[in-house]
């Protein structure tokens, strides 16, 4: 596929210009003929796509909005085309107003919706293209935006709620942090300097204390290099994906989130995977695709082998089940949906169980993690209380 800057005229005799993504020059044409435009001359693109339209980027909240409206347009009868440009005047001057003067430009000259989103892959994932190709196919387009709209509502709404439950947790970590810097780099040198004129026993509490506001004292560039230099070590390994699926793995072993953080991945699994098979996607190109964004190396590479199955003919419940990240739950779902003809049905039945159990689970985990780390910061502070206080006590009873 290149793209190509054309010159053409339409059915009124004006001249028409604009940039097009196609096979080949025919391919072009045909396209533009098929939107009642007649090519001039064509010219292919050195860059992937013109102008740099590659970089237009869309924030969650705006896609959301784009999906609703266009859901309520199709429905009332409105052209796409007709749609795609009312959006436009709406929002001319922003980064949608571009990206959808870009997306009705190529509508208007014979290319399929999906194929102008697929020119935006910072905009558009390969979800929301097949689903859009898939109601194209169908002409179901007005459903498909409508489902869509449902899914991104979802996903705003709890990743609202995540944050909403993360902000006391940060905010106590932050200040304990804090407090526990200062004891040990101000407080607890000053005692150790006190320590030094006595001729005493220091008791092991004491010393470890000393020895961890030394090593902040002291160490604090090494300290500081650590911490640069890991997150940039991290990232360069999570590029292999043997170490990135087993980081994965461990993160669903954890005793508290694992589970949590299995359950939002299955989540989205399933809900990715009902949109789509619903939206008359074939089952292996939505595994295919619910791997692509599932957001956890270990159950895509269990998915690759899932769909590898499906495949050669096994049943997705058979297959699903040779891993031990699908719980027996889901997997009966899904071979009930098999057996009865309602796959679909059953991949979203399993989507809202999981869309309503997350957000309980969260506030639960979190219930239970604001406790613990003021237990922590009390602990952490005891100690070093008790710390200052046993050698006072020993000088106490020397005299």
């Amino acid at each position: 596929m290149a793209w190509y800057q054309y010159r053409a005229y339409d059915t009124a005799g004006q001249a028409v210009s604009g940039s097009l993504e196609a096979e080949s020059l025919l391919t072009l044409e045909s396209r533009l003929r098929a939107g009642g435009v007649w090519l001039l001359e064509a010219a292919e693109l050195a860059t992937a796509a013109p102008g740099g339209r590659r970089r237009l980027r869309a924030k969650r909240g705006e896609l959301l909005a784009f999906f609703v409206q266009m859901s309520l347009l199709l429905r009332a009868g409105v052209t796409l085309p007709q749609a795609l440009a009312r959006l436009e005047e709406d929002l001319r001057g922003g980064r949608m107003g571009q990206l959808l003067a870009q997306l009705g430009e190529n509508v208007t000259n014979g290319v399929p919706l999906h194929q102008a989103m697929a020119a935006c892959p910072r905009v558009f994932s390969s979800q929301i293209v097949a689903i859009v190709r898939a109601g194209e196919l169908s002409s179901r387009l007005p459903d498909v935006f409508e489902s869509l709209s449902a899914y991104y509502e979802w996903l705003d709404q709890l990743i609202s709620d995540i944050r909403q439950a993360l902000i006391y947790p940060l905010l106590v970590i932050t200040a304990s942090l804090t407090l526990v810097l200062l004891l040990f780099t101000l407080v607890v040198p000053r005692f150790v300097d006190l320590l030094h004129g006595l001729s005493l026993q220091v008791p092991l509490l004491t010393r470890i204390v000393m020895a961890v506001s030394d090593l902040l004292v002291r160490g604090w560039p090494v300290i500081l290099l650590l911490a640069v230099g890991l997150p940039i070590g991290f990232r360069l390994a999570m590029r292999s994906p043997r170490f990135a699926c087993a980081f994965d793995r461990a993160l669903m072993r954890l005793p508290i989130f694992g589970p949590l953080i299995a359950m939002f991945a299955l989540s989205r699994l399933t809900h990715n995977l009902a949109m789509l098979y619903r939206s008359g996607v074939p089952l292996l190109r939505g595994l295919e695709i619910g791997g692509e964004l599932v957001g956890n190396r270990a159950i895509a590479a269990a998915l690759t082998d899932v769909r590898r199955g499906v495949a050669e003919g096994t049943p997705l419940s058979r297959c699903l089940s040779r891993h031990e990240y699908f719980p027996p739950a889901l997997i009966t779902m899904i071979a009930t949906g098999e057996s009865t003809g309602s796959l679909g049905h059953s991949l979203q039945s399993v989507s809202d169980f999981y869309n309503k159990l997350i957000p309980r689970r969260i506030k639960i985990v979190f219930a239970i993690f604001d406790p613990v780390i003021m237990l922590g910061l009390i602990a952490v502070v005891g100690c070093v209380a008790l710390a200052v206080i046993l050698p006072i006590l020993q000088l106490w009873q020397v005299r």
